[in-house]
């Protein structure tokens, strides 16, 4: 008995906006900057490239050739990306993230009261 296989689609699970922001937030969390504009250029083909490209500024062909495997995205285009995905850029220190990773998976809940008195 051979095995049967499909062909794997991404765009199949990025759907719904929830779905959408998951899968962003894992692209960022593997610090692959090569993963990372890939996943992009997929939010961007399940929004609509068309669409994607309106909101942005940004050409079809720009976002194509930038946001795939080993594309290397400016600081602008990214920005304009990131924005248009309901994202902000920041820089935050790691021990910050480490310990807001660790807060979120204990369920512990921190107002923007509280995390400035610890800042």
């Amino acid at each position: 008995m051979s095995l049967r296989t499909t062909k794997f689609d991404v765009q199949e699970y990025l759907k719904t906006p929830d779905q959408q922001a998951a899968y962003l937030e894992a692209a960022l969390e593997s610090d692959d900057p090569s993963f990372i504009a890939a996943a992009i250029g997929d939010l961007a083909k399940a929004r609509g490239v068309s669409n994607f490209s309106r909101e942005t500024g940004l050409s079809r062909e720009a976002i194509y050739k930038t946001f795939r495997v080993g594309g290397n995205p400016t600081l602008d285009t990214l920005s304009k990306a990131t924005n248009v995905l309901g994202y902000k850029l920041a820089l935050v220190p790691k021990d910050r993230i480490a310990n807001s990773v660790v807060r979120r998976l204990s369920g512990q809940r921190v107002t923007t009261a509280k995390a400035k008195k610890r800042a």
